[in-house]
């Protein structure tokens, strides 16, 4: 039952004039003295504060009185947010309960301000507080006066002051005002916050409340790494009429505990959970009841004790966890600067508000494409330069050699073996690691394609870290997750070579100090711009919606029920990814190049190719890159001028004027960048490729559905009924293009012959592996042999002129036919130590109908 305070609801207060308001001791300053402007220049220059949060509050403060609230009372602090709120030009607060900014004034405001001693206000402080947002001014608020140690509980509500200045804001209201509460928190480092660290707490300042003087050693320790947030604005009017069926007493209640509520919002945006040693982590991953299960039914079945089991366990996850530590992070931080401007010319952020606004009430798993091992280094970064709480990287064991292996766990990895299918202690280990992660709300990244891609198409997915997520989140560990889709583009890859050498049927060079050393050549070059996209959000709870407790209990019908929802949702990942692309000028050019019918082109068919691939990127609405809207307006002749130099285009003239040729060994290197937006054009090359084969306009949908089923290890797999929008779409462009009319194709038109060649490496790269296998009768055969043998075949074919795309000799494109062979019951590949070896499968007889299908 809730009392009414009816008489202090309905006291209406006369608001006071703006000139009859008592200038106040604790109002901010216009002008520092010698002294504070010396402190202010050495300690708070750098200070941060994002652009958009400033437009934000002087917005606010156009309409509303505004009322800053920050955690605890601090001068250092106040004079910090004096010096930013001055700087950014914002509305400097006419109030602070228990400052006094008197010796921060020059010497005559001083002297003027000691006159005024005995002209003290008489009336309480919050009452004056109330006056001043009566009269439309600003002021600072702070929830507690001071830290308070244990439980000392009266000294704990007496620090409470914001209760009863909030109160007297509150009923401002009454009298027809309209403040605006908008939080205040300063973040100083940018380092992982580590529990039981000494040197941490002075280096990234861990403490909460630390007193004035470790305060400011700390501001100037990180006199570069300061920065201000302003957090979710509350209007109070709005707030105290949602809430005007209870007592005011308890509104102003619900108020303080919102703003606390804020606060810890942007506070964990920064700090995230405290990052325990590992022997904290391995305890209580250890503790967990179901691996405790398992460990003494495992020392059962082996008839050993059951403490070597538990040592085996504890090799797991000292093998696996993360260890952050700030000295290894630093390293780690000054390597990266020192490579990142003699490798990049810049990096772009997109969408990166999104994740903030998650990672303030939910953990994050970040879902990034894989191109390039500078990729997990280039997230942590961004989470590094924005005041973000690092991630845990999820990464493959080959990268744990040593000096970087203990580097990369200092910054956040943690090690998985590529494989552990049959070791049941390990997957448990893991599966109980992830959730202890899931269930702390550490932000966390993976990457779902398991390993790099050799072609720049995204690799079809591996399920199993997905598929613990899932698992670890319906158990109930957190109310909700958000998987974050994450694009990354390079303008060059640094790992261009090696991908040639590697698509071409080198073998793989493990990762190593050595090959680390011999990577160093790659200083000398410069890659472009790299653009980082950020898609919107996916919540897991409503993805899951009411299946979450089904898949808890474990009966989601079945294995397979449960595996399909997984798959869905990784493909879904990978399309979201893939929308998130951006299309660079190397891209566009690569595509443009490659799809022409022979080896080498016109400059003028190459522009007009190039535009009207552009105007496919248009329509879809992908964002372009800086580089290729510079060249949109120059003929490209940018982006020509950088390949040739790159030795990857080679230009000829003849009496009709400019040819330009891609040279055989560098077709690989240009596919790389091709295939980065092939998928942006996949449906209408279908569309193009149904057309000229005499495929009725009605017919389009099956065909093109067909041949995503023969490409679905090549791309993220669309639904039927994305199909069919897509295709109606692209009929009705295509014929508003003049592509097509009455139903017949214009061979001659632009856009026809722009997305004519564009698959057609991958459709030869299929022809040739189906030819191979049906030739062969020598069965079982070893699949590096077979592959061995598409790459010979292919080679013949290109002399006979029986395909013409040098680049669809891919040993990973070989390798993706054959994964569509075995689902379709064509071969049969064995696993584990068999997984080398390939039989014919019981419908080997139905190679000839696909056969058909790829050639005609």
């Amino acid at each position: 039952m809730t009392t009414s305070e009816p008489s202090a609801r309905a006291v209406v207060v006369p608001e006071p004039p703006v000139d009859s308001v008592m200038p106040e001791r604790s109002s901010m300053v216009v002008r520092f003295g010698v002294l504070a402007q010396m402190l202010v220049s050495l300690t708070f220059r750098h200070v941060t504060v994002s652009s958009a949060a400033v437009e934000r509050v002087q917005g606010l403060a156009e309409r509303h009185p505004v009322v800053y609230v920050m955690r605890y009372r601090s001068v250092v602090d106040y004079l910090l947010v004096n010096a930013v709120l001055l700087r950014e030009g914002l509305p400097l607060a006419r109030f602070a309960p228990g400052m006094s900014t008197v010796w921060w004034r020059p010497v005559r405001e001083i002297l003027r301000w000691v006159g005024r001693r005995r002209q003290r206000a008489r009336r309480p402080a919050a009452v004056r507080c109330a006056d001043l947002v009566r009269a439309g001014q600003p002021v600072l608020l702070f929830m507690r006066s001071r830290t308070v140690a244990g439980r000392r509980r009266r000294a704990l509500a007496a620090a409470r002051i914001g209760t009863r200045f909030l109160r007297e804001v509150a009923r401002t209201v009454e009298s027809g005002h309209a403040p605006i509460v908008v939080p205040v928190a300063i973040f100083r480092g940018s380092g992982p916050r580590r529990r039981e660290s000494r040197f941490a707490t002075l280096v990234y300042s861990v403490q909460e409340a630390p007193g004035e003087a470790r305060r400011l050693v700390t501001y100037l320790w990180n006199a570069e790494q300061i920065r201000l947030v302003f957090g979710r604005e509350i209007g109070v009017r709005d707030f105290m009429a949602a809430h005007g069926d209870e007592s005011e007493e308890r509104a102003v209640r619900r108020l303080v505990r919102t703003l606390q509520i804020e606060l810890h919002r942007e506070e964990r945006v920064v700090h995230g959970p405290a990052l325990l040693p590992r022997r904290l982590v391995r305890q209580q991953v250890l503790r967990d009841p179901e691996l405790a299960r398992l460990t003494r039914h495992l020392a059962s079945t082996r008839q050993v004790p059951r403490q070597r089991v538990v040592r085996e366990a504890r090799r797991y996850i000292d093998e696996m966890a993360a260890n952050f530590n700030g000295i290894y992070f630093g390293v780690l931080e000054y390597l990266f600067n020192r490579v990142w401007p003699r490798v990049f010319s810049g990096l772009e952020i997109k969408g990166l508000e999104r994740v903030v606004e998650c990672v303030k009430d939910h953990p994050v798993v970040l879902v990034p494409c894989h191109r390039s091992h500078f990729d997990y280094l280039i997230l942590t970064y961004i989470f590094h330069i924005n005041y973000l709480s690092p991630p845990h990287i999820a990464a493959g064991i080959n990268l744990s050699f040593w000096p970087m292996g203990p580097l990369f766990r200092g910054a956040g990895a943690f090690f998985i073996r590529r494989s552990f299918a049959d070791n049941e202690l390990y997957k448990m280990v893991f599966r109980k690691y992830l959730g202890y992660l899931i269930r702390e709300g550490y932000t966390q990244e993976f990457f779902i394609e398991g390993g790099r891609t050799r072609t720049g198409k995204l690799l079809p997915p591996k399920l199993g870290m997905l598929s613990a997520i899932v698992d670890a989140f319906a158990a109930g560990a957190r109310r909700d997750l958000y998987l974050v889709p994450v694009s990354i583009h390079y303008g060059r890859i640094p790992e261009e070579e090696t991908y040639k050498r590697e698509v071409t049927g080198e073998e793989k060079q493990r990762e190593s100090l050595w090959a680390l050393l011999r990577a160093r050549r790659i200083l000398s070059r410069r890659f472009g711009t790299v653009y980082v996209t950020y898609a919107p959000p996916i919540s897991l709870g409503d993805t899951l919606g009411g299946e979450r407790r089904r898949f808890a209990r474990g009966d989601h019908g079945n294995e397979a029920e449960g595996r399909a929802f997984v798959e869905g949702l990784a493909y879904r990942l990978l399309r979201e990814v893939n929308a998130a692309t951006v299309a660079g000028a190397t891209s566009v050019s690569a595509a443009a190049l490659l799809g022409a019918p022979s080896e080498a082109c016109r400059e003028s068919d190459f522009r007009e190719t190039a535009e009207a691939l552009i105007a496919l990127l248009r329509v879809q609405g992908v964002e372009f890159t800086a580089s290729l809207r510079r060249n949109i307006g120059s003929e490209f002749r940018e982006s020509l001028g950088w390949l040739e130099a790159g030795g990857l285009v080679t230009r000829l003239t003849d009496a009709r004027g400019a040819v330009l040729q891609v040279p055989t060994d560098k077709r690989p290197n240009l596919d790389f960048y091709k295939n980065s937006i092939l998928h942006f054009f996949l449906v209408p090359a279908l569309l193009t490729q149904a057309l000229r084969r005499g495929v009725a306009v009605d017919a389009a949908v099956d065909y093109v559905a067909r041949w995503l089923t023969i490409y679905r290890w090549e791309f993220p797999q669309l639904e039927r009924v994305d199909i069919e929008q897509e295709v109606g779409h692209w009929l009705t462009y295509y014929e508003e293009a003049g592509a097509l009319q009455d139903d017949r194709l214009q061979e001659g038109q632009a856009l026809v012959r722009a997305t004519a060649g564009l698959l057609e490496s991958v459709r030869e790269s299929y022809l040739v592996a189906l030819q191979t296998v049906a030739s062969r009768d020598d069965w079982p055969i070893a699949r590096p042999g077979l592959i061995r043998a598409m790459r010979k075949q292919f080679a013949t074919s290109l002399l006979l002129g029986e395909v013409t795309k040098p680049e669809g000799s891919s040993v990973v494109t070989f390798g993706n036919a054959l994964s569509r062979l075995e689902e379709l019951g064509c071969i049969t590949m064995g696993s584990g130590r068999q997984a080398r070896w390939i039989e014919r499968g019981p419908h080997f007889g139905e190679l000839p109908r696909f056969l058909e299908e790829l050639q005609s």
